[in-house]
């Protein structure tokens, strides 16, 4: 009786350990926003899992965040006529 007890709470323990870590991950693993400059020198937020090459802010978490910061480093230029 004791064993059958203890596996079980073996097994409930793992479930949880389970039911734990497919909750969080996503969360953990969502992509986040950073302000990259194209090749035509402009300034676009996008939604990327972390860094890229053209990254010049971020990441963010919102992009709301990122849209600021956006503001802060890429302020908008004159059009030349």
């Amino acid at each position: 009786m004791e064993v059958e007890a203890i596996m079980l709470k073996k097994i409930a323990v793992f479930f949880m350990g389970i039911v734990f870590a497919v909750s969080v991950l996503p969360v953990m693993a969502a992509d986040k926003y950073v302000v990259i400059k194209d090749s035509k020198g402009r300034c676009i937020v996008r939604a990327a899992k972390g860094e890229t090459p053209k990254t010049i802010a971020g990441p963010f978490a919102t992009k709301k965040e990122a849209e600021a910061a956006k503001k802060e480093k890429c302020p908008p230029q004159d059009k030349k006529k």
